[in-house]
């Protein structure tokens, strides 16, 4: 069970949380529920959930509205289960971070077909989004870096720097490339900022920051993300 999917129901009908944990645990998946969002945004933290069951309206809450707060937190699929059938409901719910919309009264069946659809889409991007370097793994999906075994915390300035360099690795970047992909033409920064994040790049996943030897400088261009086999050696 260490391996299963796990799902989070959201939603402030008892009866409805109880009915998809039943049809989910015939699944094989993993469920836990909450009937409010403040209980809920606790448990999307400790639970860790690999798809959202969400229902549009919640006790003294919109669902609408911590789907947006939920997406700061994680890329989980959310699939909206409502009583609502208006479009400008279903376009809100959609357009605001939900993968799909089931009105209420619901098959469990077709809202389990739903789940799974989902789940493999999530599995099969995810492994899309693996890349591999000696030493370094990049999980796009997840915004995530490891090494070796060890997890690397990133900003999101970081973790679009080391991925843009990882996809041109063992080639110069130049400086204000970076700076126009990661800030934008219109940043107020200027392109010294860059060099602020290479820095601290480099004291994550540097052995010695002073001396890098993955994110090294090439004077008067940019910066090159080096990939070999004596690296790997000493990871």
């Amino acid at each position: 069970m260490t391996d299963a999917r796990k799902i989070l129901i959201v939603d402030d009908d008892p009866q409805i949380c109880e009915i998809v944990q039943v049809y989910c645990e015939r699944e094989g998946f993993l469920s836990s529920y909450s009937h409010n969002g403040t209980e809920a945004m606790k448990l999307l933290a400790s639970f860790e959930p690999d798809l959202i069951v969400l229902d549009v309206l919640l006790t003294n809450e919109n669902g609408i509205d911590w789907c947006v707060n939920a997406r700061s937190f994680t890329n989980a699929p959310i699939v909206f289960l409502s009583s609502r059938e208006e479009d400008e409901v279903k376009i809100s719910a959609l357009s605001y971070g939900g993968d799909d919309y089931v009105t209420k009264p619901f098959s469990p069946g077709v809202l389990m077909a739903k789940i799974k659809a989902h789940l493999r889409r999530v599995s099969t991007g995810r492994r899309e989004q693996l890349l591999e370097l000696p030493g370094l793994t990049l999980d796009f999906y997840a915004q995530s870096v490891n090494m070796g075994s060890e997890a690397i915390f990133l900003s999101k300035k970081e973790f679009s720097l080391l991925s843009y360099m990882a996809q041109n690795v063992n080639r110069a970047v130049r400086v204000d490339a970076l700076f126009q992909l990661i800030w934008g033409m219109d940043s107020l920064e200027d392109t010294r900022t860059v060099a602020v994040h290479i820095s601290n790049l480099r004291k994550k996943i540097e052995a010695d920051p002073a001396s890098p030897e993955r994110i090294i400088t090439i004077r008067g261009v940019g910066y090159m993300l080096v990939a070999r086999s004596a690296l790997q050696a000493r990871t």
